[in-house]
């Protein structure tokens, strides 16, 4: 399983690192286990929304190589929501293959067109804009179909571990969540 976390100007560090740290510790610890953690930009070095730095992966647009996507929130969204030819790239791939969001990424993955009809959830300051494209659910991890979205920052985590659990089996989600000593909230 090939695995492209997007990051762009004004990421929340949180939403990417998060669950890059659970999916990379999974490969770590099994280094033969089928997945591959990548994170891809649209240009090589990334400024997060509190100035850490990030060296993309792998820098270009293209998604189809991917199987899974995941879409980070923070400030910069707004300028990736301007992005209509991305955003068609994220619709033609959460249409055909998983998708997941973590905080306000969600709101990246309803302009896109993903969550019409949708049950999906957010960083709570961002519930309210949520509500007008998607059917909102209080929750850290919300799946509905194809598309998976996570709440604000620390459930990243979570989204780790959800991910993990679906397509690789509880024994390994609970491996790496005592490896990195986490305890998800009830």
């Amino acid at each position: 399983m090939r695995v492209g976390i997007l990051v762009f100007d004004g990421v929340e560090e949180l939403d990417a690192v998060g669950v890059y740290e659970v999916l990379a510790k999974a490969k770590q610890i099994h280094p033969t286990l089928d997945l591959t953690v990548r994170f891809r930009a649209l240009k090589e070095q990334i400024t997060g929304a509190l100035g850490m730095k990030f060296l993309a992966h792998e820098v270009h647009r293209e998604l189809s190589d991917l199987d899974l996507v995941i879409v980070p929130g923070g400030a910069g969204r707004t300028e990736v929501v301007q992005d209509a030819e991305f955003l068609k790239r994220l619709l033609d791939f959460g249409t055909e293959k998983p998708i997941a969001s973590v905080c306000t990424g969600a709101l990246i993955l309803g302009a896109a067109g993903l969550l019409a009809g949708r049950k999906a959830t957010t960083h709570q300051s961002a519930l309210d804009e949520l509500g007008a494209i998607a059917d909102v659910v209080e929750a850290r991890v919300v799946e509905d179909g194809l598309v998976t979205t996570a709440g604000g920052v620390t459930a990243s985590i979570d989204l780790g571990l959800h991910l993990l659990q679906k397509y690789f089996g509880p024994e390994l989600a609970g491996e790496v969540e005592e490896r990195i000593e986490y305890q998800r909230p009830l």
